[in-house]
């Protein structure tokens, strides 16, 4: 989330260099469902205003990339059919990367990061029998969104204006480290009108940047701390992640890849919780039942040092059961038997070393936030096809002699070509 922030900044100083700034104001209607494992689903209905930073082409990434945005958001949503939480507040700021982008229309893929609040305080007595909860939460935004353009003739009054419309993802996290931390997933779609006061400069054509199709390798590690349940309350336990992935980049901005993750989790000890919901039926210490290990599907969208991505897996060592009910009591979520999810968000410090940030869940259950540093190979492709492309050799010198005593020439002294050389 911080590397959002700060990404979203950089953008802005950049676009602010121009020698017109460019600024475009949004305003749209949202509609869509609220989905919580502790209440029923329900339906939502709320708005959202921003301000946005197109970025012209002053620059020659902007081309390369098909001219991005960068955009702060001001939400507000009702939740229709819950008595409690029914209010909530958020603004978060957000990245447009145009998969299409012509003079008519953009279709744009969106990620935002930010915080929210509850404006209701009914939520605290009715959600989790009183007990004592932070009324602020993290907020994600992922999705789809397409602008048109009312005309595309320059000086034309109406190609100041844009119709926007689209589907997204808000996801409500609470700051817990806890199995029952409150996750509220919103699907949503969204409807309205893009306004630019100001449309200079126009774009400016550069050439692309140079783009070096080769797999790439890179290796991780990140740590935190988490709980199976709120009765661990001050106990805290470490969690890490090792991990490894080889990437190939299919265009500038995407690449595809796959890789392995070990996981430890020192909370799955079963002798340490006063409580421990749903994980009852772990009730001894093993070394073996904190490990885990999986294989990963990752996607991944980068601009320049900038990485954003949906890392999927599955489970190949899991010790960790979870049955399909305990003392009579249902379970659900018995996905986290097989699969498991990464939000992974990474920032090239070096071109080699990167920092990382990752959420794990298992569907709608968060099991941990972790920070962490990488080390990347962007060139391991080139590496494979040419080992020895990095060796330097000393260039022969044509006037040195190659042997002792007197020569009639300068050049190196060669061999007669006879049978017996």
């Amino acid at each position: 989330m911080l590397i959002i922030y700060i990404f979203s900044f950089v953008m802005c100083l950049d676009s602010e260099a121009q020698h017109n700034m460019i600024f475009r104001f949004k305003a749209e209607a949202l509609g869509g469902m609220d989905i919580c494992p502790e209440v029923e689903y329900g339906k939502a209905a709320g708005g959202e205003v921003a301000c946005e930073l197109p970025l012209y082409g002053n620059k020659k990434w902007h081309y390369t990339y098909n001219f991005p945005s960068v955009g702060f958001a001001l939400g507000y949503l009702n939740f229709l059919e819950n008595e409690s939480p029914q209010h909530m507040a958020f603004t978060y700021p957000y990245f447009l990367y145009p998969v299409i982008h012509n003079p008519r229309m953009a279709l744009n893929v969106r990620l935002g990061a930010g915080f929210g609040a509850w404006v209701d305080n009914k939520f605290r007595t009715i959600w989790y029998n009183s007990t004592t909860y932070f009324p602020a939460y993290f907020v994600s935004a992922v999705g789809l969104t397409c602008d048109i353009n009312l005309a595309t003739h320059y000086g034309n009054p109406l190609a100041q204006w844009m119709i926007t419309f689209g589907a997204n993802e808000l996801l409500f996290h609470d700051f817990y480290v806890d199995r029952r931390t409150m996750v509220l997933s919103v699907p949503n779609v969204n409807l309205g009108v893009k306004y630019t006061p100001n449309v200079y400069p126009l774009p400016m054509k550069h050439k692309l940047h140079n783009f070096n199709r080769c797999s790439q390798l890179e290796i991780g590690l990140a740590g935190g701390v988490n709980q199976l349940d709120r009765g661990d309350h001050n106990n805290y336990f470490i969690d890490a992640n090792l991990n490894g992935y080889l990437y190939y980049p299919f265009t500038r901005a995407y690449r595809m890849g796959g890789g392995l993750d070990v996981f430890f989790n020192d909370a799955y000890d079963g002798t340490r919780h006063d409580i421990k919901t749903r994980y009852n039926f772990i009730d001894e210490d093993k070394f073996k039942n904190r490990m885990r290990g999986g294989i990963v599907w990752a996607n991944e969208l980068t601009i320049e040092r900038f990485a954003i991505g949906l890392h999927v897996g599955g489970y190949v060592f899991n010790p960790i059961k979870v049955p399909k009910s305990f003392e009579g009591e249902k379970l659900p979520c018995r996905s986290e038997n097989f699969v498991y999810f990464k939000l992974m968000t990474k920032y090239h410090i070096t071109k080699r070393l990167f920092c990382m940030a990752e959420v794990k869940s298992h569907m709608d259950r968060v099991e941990y936030v972790q920070m962490g540093l990488g080390w990347s190979m962007l060139d391991f492709g080139d590496r494979v096809k040419n080992p020895f492309s990095r060796i330097s050799f000393k260039k022969e010198d044509e006037n040195e002699l190659k042997v002792e005593g007197v020569t009639n020439t300068k050049k190196p002294f060669r061999f007669r070509e006879t049978g017996d050389q």
